[in-house]
């Protein structure tokens, strides 16, 4: 089933195949992206258009509709009350907390349209220029007048020491300089927990030309670098935030530019956001946006409570968690609903340590890539409402190997014959290792993946004859036991990126911050610093593809899995609604409106 649907936990009913759902809710961690808002139609877009920097300036095609009311409050179902690591903008690992950052920080440049690539200027003036013939250095020019948060002033709250220090500072280019080099400073305290440190440190100097003008020269060429500049770490933070350890892991240093401020923080029940009156507004000060007076992320985490907040309004927006079912009835019960079906970035995978036996050999590896039925585990976990998944994420088109080609791949075969096949190739790799015992870690969250691993300890016995034991662990476990050897098999979720480089180099080169499984492969390294020097959009698409095909035949430390769709409803008063497939976009909320003159308004508690 190429076209698969999807999310289902363990204890789901089962969906009707007959159904016509083609997306599909949030679970575990995803159910963050819920606070973010915009377009209601997800389209087929041109390659170019997505996968070259060059072309970032171009017009989103999403068109905000007029604005005919103003003030209220959105109610929104996610997890941003529910802080995994760390509140600190730059050594967060949670998709979650991201989506709170967006709002309240900003960055230099930012995704107006996160699936077509369109990069548009934040802070900047405009998108940087490139003076140089040698393609490295980028003058960046800020707008005048930025602000940092002043909530005392909206809250009716005494001023905390952090406001006094910076509440109504004018944001500099010294504020951006800092911001970068933070986390390319090799001698913090902190430095493991700067994950996108691999993207400043293609940065060879950074100059102050002026109080708004930065002038920043990179090593080498670096076709991702504007991405850099608008991924999902790229906040820019005051300097006097951070505390003596490198951190700012507490919500009174929430303060930035961005359209909202951090009211309240109530862990596991809500997190709540403000209207940032002096917000600079990307240069539209006329539009006078935020149009809402705020939001709130209630923290809902099962279908009957969301639906049941959402058929009574106190919900303006939902998505199914568990079972597909109520949103399928909810759409026919309502035709009214603006309904959206959206791919999410976020994944399944195993990940091997492959510096030590059995787990070096990479028979062994793709023995249980064969023996892993992907079919089974889209049922298993969200009742087929997904996709299987390559190296790339799929929702990411212009860089994901195409569907096509993966379907033709040994382990993402379709029919019965070929999965036969590929079974039968499993037992012979995995005997010809000598028939290791294996043992998998299971990463307790989303709840669906532990509930999973007696189903996928006896399909590794059905089909590889092996003796499979397991153990549930919570993700700072596995990270902890992967960085010491101690995790060779870990079966998890992972947050999905945006850029073909933050799905790769991380993970596969060398020196990446997330390359825990012990590779060093010297050709890989250059086919990965290959594609972040190639600005031509087609030629670094192939390379793309190449890299992923060199992992599938060649490498395979990291099994990948399948991925989920959501399916979102919201009510039709509200409005520029714009679910994204990614976390860290809640500053398209500053679009949002609450149309008062909608009939279904009247029933809103």
């Amino acid at each position: 089933m190429a076209e698969s649907r999807y999310w289902r936990r363990f204890w789901a009913r089962r969906l009707s195949r007959r159904r016509m759902l083609r997306a599909a809710a949030l679970g575990g961690a995803g159910l963050a992206a819920a606070a973010v808002v915009g377009c209601a139609e997800e389209e087929e877009a041109t390659p170019a258009a997505l996968l070259s920097p060059t072309v970032a300036a171009s017009p989103t095609p999403f068109k905000y509709e007029p604005v005919a009311y103003r003030g209220g409050t959105l109610h929104l179902p996610g997890y941003e009350a529910f802080v995994f690591d760390t509140l600190d903008p730059h050594q967060t690992e949670f998709g979650p907390v991201f989506s709170s950052h967006s709002a309240v920080f900003s960055k230099v440049l930012r995704y107006e349209d996160i699936e077509r690539g369109v990069i548009v200027p934040d802070l900047a003036q405009a998108m940087p220029e490139t003076p140089d013939p040698d393609g490295l250095t980028y003058i960046i020019r800020l707008r005048p007048g930025v602000r940092f948060h002043q909530p005392s002033a909206v809250l009716e709250r005494s001023p905390t020491a952090e406001e006094r220090a910076v509440g109504g500072r004018e944001l500099t280019a010294e504020d951006v300089k800092y911001s970068f080099e933070r986390q390319m400073n090799e001698e913090s305290p902190r430095w493991p927990l700067f994950k996108r440190a691999h993207q400043y440190q293609t940065i060879d100097s950074i100059e102050v030309v002026d109080p708004l003008t930065l002038r920043i020269r990179t090593k080498r060429p670096t076709a991702p670098f504007l991405h850099f500049l608008a991924d999902s770490s790229a906040f820019i933070v005051a300097k006097e935030l951070v505390d003596e350890s490198d951190e700012m892991n507490r919500q009174e240093a929430m303060l930035g530019t961005g359209p909202f401020m951090w009211d309240e923080l109530k862990p596991l029940v809500r997190s709540s956001f403000v209207r940032n009156p002096d917000w600079f507004g990307w240069g539209e000060p006329e539009l006078d946006r935020p149009y809402i007076d705020g939001y709130k992320s209630h923290f809902l985490f099962d279908d009957a409570s969301i639906e049941a907040a959402f058929r009574t309004k106190k919900l303006d927006v939902a998505f199914q968690v568990n079972n597909p079912d109520w949103v399928a009835k909810l759409r026919e019960d309502e035709p009214d609903l603006i309904s959206v079906d959206m791919g999410f970035a976020a994944w399944i995978k195993a990940a091997f340590r492959i510096d030590q036996p059995p787990y070096n050999d990479i028979r062994l590896r793709r023995a249980i890539h064969l023996a892993s039925d992907r079919q089974q585990m889209l049922e298993a976990f969200w009742q087929g409402y997904g996709k299987m998944q390559g190296p790339v994420g799929w929702v990411l088109k212009q860089w994901a190997l195409p569907q096509e080609e993966l379907f033709k791949k040994p382990g993402y075969r379709l029919s019965k014959q070929e999965r036969e096949e590929d079974e039968r190739e499993a037992r012979r790799l995995y005997e010809a290792v000598g028939s290791p015992d294996l043992k998998v870690i299971f990463a307790d969250q989303p709840a669906y993946i532990q509930q999973f691993a007696p189903q996928y300890k006896r399909q590794l016995e059905k089909v590889l004859g092996a003796k499979v034991d397991y153990d549930i662990w919570t993700y700072p476990q596995i990270s902890e036991g992967s960085q010491r050897g101690t995790v060779p098999f870990a079966f998890a979720y992972d947050n999905g990126w945006i850029d073909l480089d933050d799905w790769l180099y991380p993970y596969f080169h060398t020196d990446g911050p997330k390359n825990e499984s012990g590779l060093s492969d010297v050709t890989l390294d250059r086919m990965l610093e290959a594609q972040r020097e190639e600005f031509d959009p087609e030629e670094r698409q192939r390379l793309g593809y190449e890299i992923q095909r060199y992992l599938l035949d060649n490498v395979l430390t990291r099994v990948d899995f399948v991925a989920a769709i959501w399916l979102w409803v919201a009510w039709p008063y509200y409005r520029n609604f714009r679910p994204t497939p990614f976390f860290g976009n809640s500053f398209l909320m500053a679009n949002a409106w609450l149309d008062q003159s909608n009939p279904i308004w009247g029933s809103r508690p």
